[in-house]
């Protein structure tokens, strides 16, 4: 099989390498020259493996049949739609952002077969071709718009756990809400993800928060147990959220995305959250 990954972030780089070692055909597209150079000439390192995979920021490249995978994050999608408006691209796309202030515009694109995926892997970007896989997980898809039997191919791919899930909201949704529990609690307090289970403060703020979610969510005990975020916790003890990966490195954080969605999915007012929102967006002022 053949897939082209749009951005070779950490999601992406361990994306392409797990592809690779699968055997399928991969190629990289980059937003900047330099690393599509460094990964050509010094391939992708996994561990103490090396995958060679051609990489290009060129998006005339890309083979009209191959899978075609955006791994940017939710800001780098405002680069990404504009070619997908413009350019004749009837690839079958997956998209794996963080959150859902996106599934909206991805509706009014052009191409016919579109699902989302909800990738639920540790990874650490070390350099623009290396990185370091802290977690094993399972890749989760849905079908957005078109055809679902174009994407059942992903669920057949030697090596790698996939799972087809037929409600893509709920699938979603159940990521949003995960993320909402953990990354702004870990981006205020610079904890790793097990520290809140172990800091008594940071748990107590983290079970309020489920508290109030559940209120504006009923159906949320159903959809994301509190003993499944604990588990998430623990087997991730030691990672560094992506919220607080951006904050450190001065990136721009995935708030709106993730924590301003579901303020504004929710019912009722949730108080709690919302001052995390605000804490979180005065750092970026």
């Amino acid at each position: 099989m053949k897939f082209v990954i749009i951005g070779a972030g950490a999601v992406g780089l361990l994306t392409a390498c797990l592809l690779k070692k699968a055997g399928n055909e991969v190629q990289l597209i980059t937003r900047r020259q330099e690393q599509a150079e460094l990964i050509n000439e010094q391939g992708v390192l996994y561990g103490e493996t090396q995958y060679m995979i051609a990489a290009t920021t060129d998006w005339n490249s890309i083979p009209t049949e191959a899978y075609t995978i955006v791994a940017v994050k939710y800001d780098g999608l405002k680069n990404v739609f504009p070619r997908f408006h413009h350019q004749a691209i009837a690839n079958p796309i997956i998209f794996l952002q963080n959150g859902m202030l996106h599934i909206e515009a991805i509706a009014k694109l052009p191409q016919t077969n579109i699902a989302a995926g909800s990738v639920e892997h540790g990874v650490v970007k070390l350099h623009d071709n290396e990185i370091r896989h802290t977690g094993h997980g399972v890749y989760k898809f849905a079908l957005l718009k078109g055809d679902e039997s174009v994407f059942k191919p992903l669920l057949s791919l030697p090596g790698i756990r996939t799972e087809w899930h037929t409600d893509a909201d709920q699938l979603l949704f159940r990521k949003v809400l995960l993320n909402t529990l953990i990354n702004p609690l870990t981006a205020l307090t610079g904890l790793k993800n097990g520290e809140l289970l172990t800091n008594p403060y940071a748990f107590g703020l983290m079970k309020n928060l489920y508290s109030e979610l559940s209120e504006a969510f009923p159906g949320m005990a159903t959809l994301l147990p509190f003993e499944e975020v604990k588990a998430l916790c623990e087997s991730t003890a030691n990672n560094t959220s992506s919220m607080l990966a951006d904050r450190l490195a001065g990136r721009a954080m995935e708030l709106d995305t993730i924590i301003l969605y579901t303020l504004n999915r929710a019912p009722i007012e949730l108080p709690l959250l919302r001052s995390f929102y605000h804490l979180l967006k005065s750092t970026e002022v």
